[in-house]
């Protein structure tokens, strides 16, 4: 546990357990709680500590009615605020709940814990009225390193894993991130999770350099082996499926040259949008889908750059065509677009070319459906089966089988 800078203390009666709570702890500053009842309690508090050469500043937050638990909690708030706005780190803050009266004591304990600080509990072996009152002085002992978002964090735990299973990740990151500050014990945990789950998000968003350095950071071999087995599950199946991040990069020189790997990651980040049901977005990458294995077969089977074709690797039969059409007159570049790709590959006799003029009917239909939304020339938001009719077509030119999409793991926390 880091130093303690600043203790957060409800104030009740009598005073020796307040002493004791502050003596343990010895913060520079103390934010007291307290009601009309219990407010005169402490400057005697403070003397008492003085002259035993403990010295520190103190804030005094009243609450004007005890048995509003309402008016308790605002109240508590402010206490909070009081350290909060003196800049102190979460981990150099504690809260003691022990004093004072019931309302008070959960009034604080709501107030503080959305804040990640430590919480501590003045306790003792003996207690008055039969061992079931106050504990009596000089037997008291202060309980501490109990941060209730160690196990209590059972709710930002499934959001965590809501947002990553529905492709939020952004949204997961930041969660993980926020729990890093919150946690005591498992704050190392969740730095790493935090790490692996940015490391999906930069590939979510085609920066796969970045996500590879986010896989690094996770340390993924740590977080197999940890206590929690939904964790170490979870890091094995992104430890499996790093390899296709490598292939990508490797093969599509940083993402800069089109291949298979790198036309399989853009399916799957179809799917993904397709999953969130941002369907105008999942055609458009599947139509870039299209276009991008055509040129992928084009430069890794014939050593063919779509976008910069020399009449010599144009066939005979669709040379004057194409030069035609195609021969940019700025930088005398001849550059296929997708329908013309395909026609290379045809009259180069390749299966991709063969099977795609024989599903050209059909293609121009979907194309059509696609050219009325939103994100391409008109006014309509794309239907659900536009987007499976171009899966299917995209999935019966021959090169994406099931079995090779990218499939992200589920998080289960």
């Amino acid at each position: 546990m880091s130093e303690v800078k600043a203790l957060i203390i409800s104030v009740g009666r009598p005073i020796d357990p307040l002493i004791k709570a502050i003596q343990h702890h010895k913060p520079n500053f103390v934010s007291f709680f307290a009601s009309q009842d219990t407010l005169e309690n402490i400057p005697k508090v403070i003397d008492a500590l003085k002259k035993t050469g403990q010295v520190f500043t103190s804030e005094t937050t009243l609450t004007d009615n005890v048995d509003d638990l309402v008016i308790c909690h605002n109240k508590a708030g402010e206490a909070v605020r009081r350290v909060l706005d003196k800049g102190y780190k979460r981990s150099q803050v504690v809260t003691d709940y022990t004093f004072g009266t019931k309302n008070m004591a959960v009034a604080l304990a709501l107030a503080a814990i959305d804040c990640g600080f430590t919480f501590s509990y003045v306790g003792g072996t003996q207690r008055t009225n039969d061992g079931i009152g106050t504990v009596e002085s000089g037997h008291e002992h202060v309980y501490e390193s109990v941060n209730p978002w160690d196990f209590l964090a059972v709710v930002e735990r499934s959001k965590a894993s809501l947002f990553f299973n529905t492709c939020q990740f952004k949204a997961c990151r930041d969660l993980l991130v926020d729990l890093t500050q919150k946690t005591t014990q498992r704050r190392t945990v969740y730095k790493k999770l935090s790490n692996l789950v940015e490391a999906f998000l930069n590939w979510d968003l085609f920066r796969h350099q970045d996500g590879l350095m986010s896989f690094k950071a996770s340390r993924l071999d740590d977080l197999e082996e940890d206590q929690d087995q939904r964790i170490a599950s979870f890091a094995v199946a992104c430890g499996k499926l790093r390899p296709r991040l490598d292939s990508i990069l490797k093969c599509s020189g940083q993402g800069k040259l089109p291949c298979l790997p790198l036309a399989l990651d853009l399916f799957a980040n179809a799917e993904r949008r397709f999953i969130e049901g941002m369907v105008d977005d999942a055609i458009l990458r599947l139509y870039r889908v299209v276009e991008m294995l055509a040129q992928g077969r084009l430069l890794d089977g014939y050593n063919i750059n779509a976008g910069d074709v020399t009449q010599e690797q144009l066939p005979e039969t669709i040379r004057e065509k194409y030069m035609q059409h195609y021969l940019n007159d700025r930088d005398n570049k001849i550059k296929l677009p997708q329908y013309a790709a395909y026609g290379l590959l045809e009259s180069l006799g390749d299966p991709l070319g063969l099977r795609f003029a024989a599903e050209e009917k059909r293609f121009l239909g979907i194309q059509q459906a696609r050219n009325y939304s939103y994100l391409a020339h008109g006014f309509q938001s794309a239907k659900e089966d536009t987007y499976r009719s171009l899966r299917k077509f995209v999935m019966n030119l021959g090169s994406i089988g099931e079995e090779d999409i990218i499939v992200f793991p589920t998080l289960e926390l």
